[in-house]
């Protein structure tokens, strides 16, 4: 006998949405360690190949709750000036499930020694799932809202960013989901057009400790604002340890401080480099609202390729 959501769910992952024409682009905390998922122009721009993975499960023992993995490889050119990267994405949410592929390419401009403005777009192809069979619409939902199969249909999606950098500072701005898609005649929704902005810094307190704080606001002009604000140390160039907190704000939109609340959320994050080239990360996220009792886990594994460029050896960058 196939599972069927609960009814409570199925309201939260496909009505809600639908009205909206619209569903939310997936959730991630450790994004401050690999922004090439938020940023096409973040592309190349630590000037050696890296490979990162990552694996989510929000609100863990809630049946239907949202999982997202994702695996990224992003390097630099032949030509110093070009960047490039690659983004798979699989992200489940009850009944809804998205599953895309992305091409980046980036090109950067040399502002000083150490500065750099890189701008970035991306390309490619999402698949999305509606399976019906997973869904119970009780007694009040019309006949025909909600199917009685899978659907799924491939849409084009495409990305553009701007990402500038120096060895302490950096900030980006992107736009994600810029190819729109209405259609009437189907119940697939897809994720409406997202913008992000992101800062951060790094300060010494020391030889072997730094502080970075840094920030990133996301905003799909519907609602508020999501606001994270992160601060992390690292200590002697191996361990970063540090939290987030996540709220929201009313930016263009006019919001009670009630709406606000219930995106209010934190989190705590780790990452070691178990060797020069590989890390490991993870980070634990709570709700502070009624979805408390269901905590968020996220797992991360990178590696870098040092590569030698006159005669020196390149490593990847803390920022």
């Amino acid at each position: 006998m196939k599972t069927k959501l609960p009814f409570l769910l199925m309201l939260l992952y496909l009505l809600v949405p639908h009205q909206n024409k619209a569903q939310q682009a997936p959730q991630y905390t450790q994004y401050i360690f690999n922004e090439l998922i938020i940023n096409p122009a973040y592309s190349g721009s630590k000037d050696i190949l890296n490979i990162n993975a990552t694996y989510r499960t929000q609100w863990t023992g809630l049946e239907g709750a949202p999982t997202t993995q994702t695996l990224s490889v992003d390097g630099p050119a032949r030509n110093a000036r070009m960047g490039w990267g690659i983004h798979l994405i699989n992200d489940m949410a009850g009944a809804q499930s998205q599953t895309g592929v992305y091409t980046n390419v980036a090109t950067r401009v040399n502002l000083s020694r150490t500065a750099k403005l890189s701008f970035g777009i991306a390309g490619g192809v999402s698949q999305y799932v509606l399976d019906g069979t997973k869904l119970n619409a009780g007694d009040d939902i019309p006949d025909g809202a909600i199917p009685d199969e899978r659907e799924s249909q491939i849409l084009p999606d495409a990305k553009v960013g701007v990402f500038f950098n120096t060895e302490r500072f950096y900030t980006g701005l992107s736009a994600a989901n810029l190819i729109p898609f209405r259609d009437d005649k189907t119940v697939i929704t897809t994720p409406r057009r997202h913008y992000f902005l992101s800062s951060g810094y790094m300060f010494d307190l020391g030889p072997y400790v730094h502080l970075k704080p840094s920030f990133l606001i996301k905003h799909d002009f519907n609602g508020p604002a999501n606001l994270d604000l992160n601060a992390f140390l690292l200590l002697y160039n191996r361990f970063w340890v540090g939290g987030s907190y996540r709220t929201s704000i009313p930016v263009f939109t006019d919001v009670n401080m009630d709406e606000i609340k219930k995106r209010n959320a934190w989190a705590i994050l780790a990452q070691i480099y178990a060797t020069p080239k590989f890390r490991i990360g993870y980070s634990y996220d709570v709700s502070l609202t009624k979805m408390s009792d269901y905590s968020s886990h996220e797992v991360s594994l990178g590696y870098s390729f040092f590569r030698k460029q006159n005669g020196r050896t390149i490593t990847p960058r803390n920022l």
